[in-house]
């Protein structure tokens, strides 16, 4: 995949992803500077885990799974380290939109060239 694509694929997670994280976070409990840099570091990481790497291997349902994963143990993870009052329904409901949101944008992501495996999903 070529860099401009990749790049284009990549700021397109981080405002998807930053649309949904940003209000969920803060209405879990966290500051706003904390919410926009965790969204921005979590979706980078997200990408280059599971976008970039699980995706192309598995099908979409394994790779939306592994982003929920990923994204509430990630937020989970970021608030307990940096002592941020959370609500923890609240980070598992960010986690399940930004994974159904992550099922399309993988099937996007399908459609633009990310070769995946013959399983469907």
């Amino acid at each position: 995949m070529k860099g401009g694509v990749r790049s284009l694929h990549i700021l397109l997670k981080l405002l998807v992803n930053g649309i949904i994280a940003v209000p969920g976070l803060l209405w879990s409990g966290t500051s706003f500077a904390f919410a926009l840099l965790t969204s921005i570091i979590g979706s980078l990481l997200a990408y280059a885990l599971v976008d970039a790497f699980i995706l192309p291997r598995t099908n979409n349902t394994f790779a939306s799974t592994a982003d929920f994963l990923f994204v509430f143990a990630f937020f989970w993870a970021s608030c307990s380290a940096f002592a941020q009052s959370y609500v923890l329904s609240g980070l598992l409901l960010t986690a399940f939109v930004i994974t159904v949101v992550e099922y399309f944008y993988h099937s996007y992501l399908q459609h633009r060239g990310v070769h995946h495996s013959k399983h469907p999903g």
